[in-house]
């Protein structure tokens, strides 16, 4: 059995700490690599065990326009799979002026789309993994009974 690797190709994801899978927002996505990209949000889900997702960097790449329709797409046709994979999103921002930002706009966000998993916003990793932990202990899927 192979052992899945760390790093996604594109080095924005390192999977080191599985369940917690930590995300770095990129700048900016080429249209050429836009398929690859989102084959490493595809291949958290193939792993089919509950993790959880930290991310930080840029809010949205810029210009990234293929990527983002891609994305949004991709985001639509599996929030099944990430309803029962993903335990929650946190954003890492560090700033408190953005933290406030980003917490206003995942709120927009909320109430706009339906969000297959809980999301919020730290102040900092270590406030991130606990977050992930209480996400992960909180919400283990529960085993089918026999006999019920």
């Amino acid at each position: 059995m192979t052992e899945a690797p760390d790093r996604s190709a594109s080095g924005d994801f390192d999977l080191s700490r599985w369940p917690v899978a930590r995300y770095r927002m990129p700048g900016h996505v080429p249209d050429s690599e836009t398929e690859a990209r989102i084959a490493e949000f595809g291949a958290l889900l193939a792993r089919n065990e509950r993790f959880v997702l930290v991310f930080h960097g840029p809010e949205m790449p810029k210009d990234s326009s293929r990527f983002m329709k891609a994305y949004r797409a991709w985001f639509n046709a599996n929030k099944e799979a990430q309803k029962r994979l993903c335990a929650g999103a946190v954003r890492v921002e560090p700033d408190p002026g953005r933290r406030k930002s980003f917490t206003v706009k995942a709120l927009s966000m909320m109430n706009k789309l339906f969000l297959p998993y809980p999301y919020t916003v730290v102040g900092s990793d270590a406030e991130a993994q606990a977050q992930a932990m209480t996400w992960l202990t909180k919400t283990q899927p529960t085993k089918p009974r026999l006999g019920a």
